[in-house]
């Protein structure tokens, strides 16, 4: 994943959740129940809402982030000797994972088949990326001697519970011999690499897709300036991202790929911010990717530093409500455990979901132009959602001036019983509640407000 916030410290801090799901920004209040025009492709994608990032590699052995080789300067040789050799993931458990995943409301999994570390995570016959003596492909199989296909079992045990499968790919790769990172954090030897290596990684990459199938190609590590010029130091292009993004169609035109093939060009899928919610919804589909606890890969010294469940509930709504998807990663062990903290989390979400996940599940965006103070919106056809995000047992909320015809209000969690409400001056309602605070239910609340047609506001 990248981190360029480690290299850039001083230009960029770690915002808090307050600071990143900005409340009252305006945005624009259009009738159409879709923002975005959705391919026939991305229709379950856009719908799901919600999907598992997992970040495992060699680096989840060290316990220091995915991004220890190049922030503590590790040689090639000593990464491989001292923290890839002594990973084993012989722990790994697929149904565990997947059934967590299913049960926390999940609807998609994409894991790192490789990161900027350069080490494969499944038996790859690319022989172009080996080992500092360059006798051994560095992968699981060949390297490390693994003989288990971890990612295939991910797959299957997907398709087994009906989770969409992904994969993530860095396009930078620490580990080749065409790459020294130790000055700068993308850095080709000479130029005269460059086509060879990118050839390579073609190879690989239809290896991925020729194997597992994946229905999301998650790339990174494409930092390179965009030059008219390239150099050892910007030697990634828009053309070069252009090309990869055909030659991924031509081979399966089915997969989807995120902005990362090169960003900020207009070119992949979906956009894909990084640790922050966007205080409105982007020009185009878009999904946030987010840490449990600042770190990507499993870092021991951020045990201490998990968000709890309500938090990340919170930000699952505020990215619905702006039309966004939510990514939300776990970093296992190096023997392929998952974190207690990994664990209960997403357990706690999913008690959630299981109440709740209608106000999720194919929502579009607010139809409001300014967010209420009391929390966020979401809808669909019939029905506008609004999430609570205060922890009071009793309140009233506001919900702003609509042109539907109301049918009825009721607590999610309750339907039977409906609410009373009352309309206001200006138009907007009013709504009174009690929320039961059971032990299956002591996360936030979601109003119903049932009304004839798609929830607009002419704001």
């Amino acid at each position: 994943m990248k981190k360029l916030l480690v290299i850039l410290a001083l230009l960029s801090t770690q915002l808090t959740y307050s600071q990143l799901a900005v409340k009252n920004q305006r945005f624009q209040s259009q009738p159409q129940g879709k923002m975005y025009k959705i391919p026939q492709k991305m229709e379950w994608w856009y719908e799901a809402r919600f999907g598992m990032f997992i970040h495992f590699g060699s680096y989840s052995y060290y316990g220091h982030g995915e991004w220890c080789m190049f922030t503590e300067n590790w040689s090639k040789e000593n990464y491989q000797n001292k923290i890839t050799k002594n990973f084993n993931p012989k722990k790994f458990n697929a149904k565990q994972i997947v059934t967590l995943a299913k049960n926390a409301g999940m609807k998609y999994i994409v894991i790192t088949a490789k990161h900027h570390e350069g080490f494969s995570m499944w038996h790859t016959e690319v022989n172009d990326f080996k080992d500092v003596t360059n006798t051994q492909i560095y992968d699981l199989y060949h390297y490390l001697g693994f003989k288990r296909d971890i990612l295939m079992e991910l797959k299957k045990e997907c398709d087994k519970q009906g989770l969409k499968f992904g994969l993530y790919y860095s396009i930078l790769d620490w580990n080749h011999h065409s790459q020294n990172a130790k000055d700068h954090w993308s850095q080709l030897v000479s130029m005269d690499e460059k086509a060879p290596f990118i050839e390579a990684e073609k190879r690989q990459i239809k290896e991925l897709i020729d194997r597992y199938h994946p229905a999301v190609l998650w790339f990174d590590g494409d930092w390179c300036e965009n030059k008219d010029t390239a150099d050892v130091f910007n030697w990634w292009t828009k053309q070069d991202a252009i090309d990869l993004q055909k030659y991924i169609l031509s081979i399966d035109s089915t997969i989807i790929i995120n902005e990362r093939v090169k960003r900020n060009l207009g070119l992949g899928d979906f956009m894909c911010p990084e640790e922050k919610i966007p205080s409105s919804p982007l020009k185009r589909p878009w999904e946030t990717c987010q840490t449990m606890n600042g770190s990507w890969g499993f870092d021991s010294t951020k045990m201490n530093s998990y968000k709890q469940p309500d938090t990340l509930i919170h930000e699952l709504e505020a990215i619905v409500s702006r039309d966004g998807n939510y990514l939300l990663n776990i970093g296992p062990k190096g023997d392929g455990t998952l974190t207690k903290e990994d664990i209960s989390n997403l357990t706690e979400i999913g008690k959630w979901m299981k109440i709740y996940g209608e106000s999720i599940y194919g929502t579009t965006r607010s139809p409001f132009e300014e967010e209420p103070e009391w929390g966020y919106c979401t809808k669909k056809e019939g029905k506008l959602y609004c999430h609570i995000t205060s922890a009071e047992k009793y309140t009233i909320i506001d919900v702003p001036e609509m042109t539907n015809k109301i049918k009825k209000v009721y607590e999610l969690s309750n339907p039977q019983e409906e609410l009373q409400y009352w309309q206001n001056n200006d138009g907007s309602i009013s709504i009174e509640f009690f929320k039961n605070q059971s032990d299956e239910n002591k996360y936030p609340s979601v109003i119903v407000v049932e009304v004839v047609g798609m929830p607009f506001s002419e704001e």
